[in-house]
């Protein structure tokens, strides 16, 4: 009897990574109130959440049977070494035995400061991740000592610690590396890239308005993205950023999953 493989005549499955909006974009009363919206609307969880809400928001979302999916954290470099809220190695304790990432952002300056001071301080968040059984990713943020990928993945392969990554920020490439190849940088970026963040945002914005918007709006083509994404090998979450954007959080929540659900479909 001739055997076929299993694979054989079996659909490909739907490229379908996790979706989660910034805590920065759920403005309701109480965390409580933010996972029962979620959850009515179909995220996954909730990520970039800051270290000082960051116990309630777990305990909020635990009893939603939703995700946690990253902490919001970082430092400064100072002119001899860095400096950070010792919390942080408090909120990274409570994090053990979780997936929740440590999405780490590295504040100072190109004339100031040194890769050799960043390094420093990421392998000292990494350690203490380490510990708890987490994985840090280095977050680029435009006008930061880490401001692009290709910033942020020098650091981490710099720091020697097999468990720090890089996330790409959507609104930060757009406003410091927009004239570069994304889908290069994409493959550039393996196997490094552990998170991702996306919103509504014209290619060619400079003010945080145009590169910051409900998910449903702009000229970037989020569907290419997603395609790129999926080509690279992508995997890992993504995340909604929503910083500063003025419309009500119920209503860019909801018109910002169904753009990604469409969004999503037409990339397959």
């Amino acid at each position: 009897m001739l055997l076929v493989p299993s694979w054989v005549g079996a659909e490909k499955s739907p490229y379908a990574p996790s979706f989660y909006p910034f805590q920065n974009g759920v403005k309701l009363e109480t965390p409580e109130e933010g996972a029962r919206l979620l959850k009515k609307l179909g995220y996954d969880g909730v990520g970039s959440v800051y270290g000082k809400d960051l116990a309630k928001y777990l305990k909020a979302y635990d009893e939603a049977g939703l995700k946690t999916f990253s902490i919001y954290v970082g430092g400064k470099l100072e002119m001899d070494g860095y400096s950070y809220d010792p919390s942080i190695r408090e909120a990274i304790a409570s994090l053990k035995g979780r997936k929740t990432m440590v999405e780490l952002y590295v504040q100072g300056s190109v004339r100031a400061n040194t890769d050799e001071q960043a390094v420093s301080f990421v392998r000292e968040v990494a350690d203490q991740a380490k510990a708890s059984g987490l994985r840090v990713v280095i977050y680029p943020h435009s006008g930061f000592y880490i401001d692009t990928v290709s910033v942020a993945l020098r650091i981490a392969k710099a720091s020697g610690r097999d468990n720090v990554g890089v996330a790409f920020n959507l609104c930060h490439y757009l406003k410091e590396e927009v004239k570069s190849d994304l889908r290069k940088i994409l493959v550039k970026l393996r196997p490094y890239l552990w998170s991702v963040s996306i919103c509504g945002a014209d290619s060619d914005g400079t003010s945080w308005q145009q590169l910051i918007r409900p998910l449903d709006e702009g000229s970037f083509d989020q569907v290419g993205l997603l395609r790129h994404l999926r080509k690279s090998g992508y995997t890992g979450p993504v995340g909604l950023q929503c910083y500063a954007i003025k419309i009500d959080s119920r209503e860019n929540l909801r018109r910002s999953i169904l753009a990604w659900k469409s969004n999503l479909a037409a990339s397959q």
